[in-house]
């Protein structure tokens, strides 16, 4: 029987609390559809973790997740992305922003589709959204209490990508999308007492990041941000410091890795088709199912 459930549950899934275990949600646009076949497939399994670690959409998989709704982001990538009003050329010309987060973080979030802020807020584990400082280029870690107000406006912050939107206004202070500073939170989670990692990842093993494209008119575009525009320019070294730093507590015995087998067949803001997202998100279940050693759906 002991060997049978070893074999079931490999990584010792059953004791998630002690030693204390992270789960890590990389971000990427509409590619963290992937994060959210993995966390319906937590769900399913009734596993819960002692401290949650996000970076923008990534983060907003973790927090409807820790509400307790289990298709709910779904409808962000598969229904609500199509519209015109969610993201843009036509709203970017409009306000400068590209994405429509008070749309997607406010107009939906705390009406159409709202969140269960009693839930979320009632939540007796560590919850971490990563945030850039504008000014100062940055991390920022916000904890439980960024959902007191019964807002998500952290989530809009964490989301907000350089260039493609403006900064976003919150607890004082203008931000940046966290993946900006800190893509992969891995040693946030050590310093807080994490002696394990579940990261859900939305590249292939392998995969190495490149510099960002146009890097010489980041400084003209970010001028106003200019520590933000030198951190962006380095965000390729320090994110493949941080995947080394996985992949070495994976081969320890102290991380698993979610990850797809090969690059997904999608960008940051692929739409359509539906199809297309509905099977990056089943193959994001499958693939955490398989990890914890649980059928798949």
């Amino acid at each position: 029987m002991t060997q049978c459930a070893k074999t079931e549950r490999p990584f010792g899934w059953d004791s998630l609390r002690n030693p204390k275990t992270a789960l890590l949600a990389e971000g990427g646009g509409q590619l963290a559809v992937y994060g959210v076949g993995a966390l319906q497939a937590i769900y399913d399994a009734g596993l819960t973790f002692p401290y949650y670690i996000g970076v923008s959409a990534g983060a907003a998989n973790l927090a409807s997740h820790l509400a307790g709704h289990r298709d709910r982001t779904a409808r962000f990538y598969l229904e609500y992305a199509m519209r015109p009003a969610y993201m843009g050329m036509g709203h970017w010309l409009r306000s400068g922003s590209y994405l429509n987060l008070p749309y997607i973080y406010d107009t939906i979030t705390n009406g159409e589709d709202p969140i269960c802020y009693a839930m979320l807020n009632a939540c007796p584990d560590e919850i971490r959204v990563v945030l850039t400082d504008a000014a100062t280029g940055q991390a920022y870690y916000a904890d439980n209490g960024a959902f007191r107000g019964q807002r998500c406006d952290v989530l809009m912050a964490s989301c907000c990508l350089p260039i493609f939107c403006r900064p976003v206004a919150w607890n004082g202070r203008l931000w940046f999308d966290g993946g900006v500073a800190d893509s992969l939170p891995v040693e946030q989670a050590l310093v807080e007492g994490c002696e394990r990692v579940v990261a859900i990842l939305c590249r292939p093993k392998g995969y190495q990041k490149i510099p960002e494209r146009g890097g010489r008119w980041i400084g003209t575009l970010l001028r106003r941000y200019p520590e933000t525009a030198r951190v962006l320019l380095r965000r390729h070294e320090t994110y493949m410091a941080s995947l080394r730093r996985l992949e070495q507590l994976e081969r320890e015995g102290r991380a698993v890795l979610i990850r797809p087998v090969a690059a997904l067949p999608m960008s940051t803001f692929t739409r359509r088709p539906a199809a297309l997202l509905e099977q990056v998100l089943r193959q994001g279940y499958e693939d955490a199912a398989r990890a914890m050693g649980t059928p798949k759906e």
